[in-house]
């Protein structure tokens, strides 16, 4: 098992039309966002005008879950949905896609070739979380508090990166009591 921390000051962050999105883990680790080059990507972006359309990402998968603040997105043709903190909506990045409201939210966006899952946990402080390791990838972003791994911890927008090839379960120590969001990504 691989363990690391990626730290939101050590992150790439790049302006688009109507915020800005923090790039916290991309695979191959020699992905290109703008290229499209990418198997798999994890960001936090913001939205920053009330209206917005989103950008076309065909062949991919989007799961987009918001942190902070309320949207309403629109799929047009197909249907529309109210997303509140830590809501998600898992869709073609293909769809013409609009969206109102301003936030902040976490998204992952993955090729064919990839099965991803977005998973919300509030841990109190105190609380220990024991979590099966699933993927062959899994992440642990705190949105906010701060928790403990072994020796390793993790403070609100940091993120634990784990690369495992065998099942394993890991234990979380919640140091100030927080929200955690869990990313499961298994190439196929």
């Amino acid at each position: 098992m691989k363990i690391r921390i990626q730290k939101e000051k050590d992150c790439k962050v790049v302006n688009w039309a109507n915020g800005t999105s923090t790039e916290l883990f991309v695979f191959p680790t020699d992905g290109n966002f703008q290229t499209r080059d990418f198997t798999f990507r994890i960001s936090t972006a913001t939205v920053e005008v009330e209206e917005t359309t989103f950008s076309d990402f065909s062949s991919l998968t989007r799961i987009l879950m918001i942190l902070e603040g309320n949207i309403n997105l629109i799929h047009e043709g197909r249907y529309s949905k109210q997303l509140a903190p830590f809501d998600q909506d898992t869709f073609d990045g293909s769809w013409p896609t609009k969206s109102q409201g301003k936030v902040r939210d976490f998204n992952v966006m993955f090729k064919e070739n990839v099965e991803g899952k977005v998973e919300h946990f509030v841990i109190n402080t105190g609380q220990s979380e024991l979590f099966t390791l699933s993927g062959t990838y899994d992440f642990f972003f705190v949105q906010n508090g701060s928790f403990r791994f072994n020796d390793l911890e993790i403070q609100k927008n940091d993120m634990l990166i784990i690369e495992r090839e065998e099942k394993e379960s890991i234990d979380l120590e919640c140091l100030e009591a927080g929200d955690l969001v869990k990313v499961e990504i298994q190439l196929k």
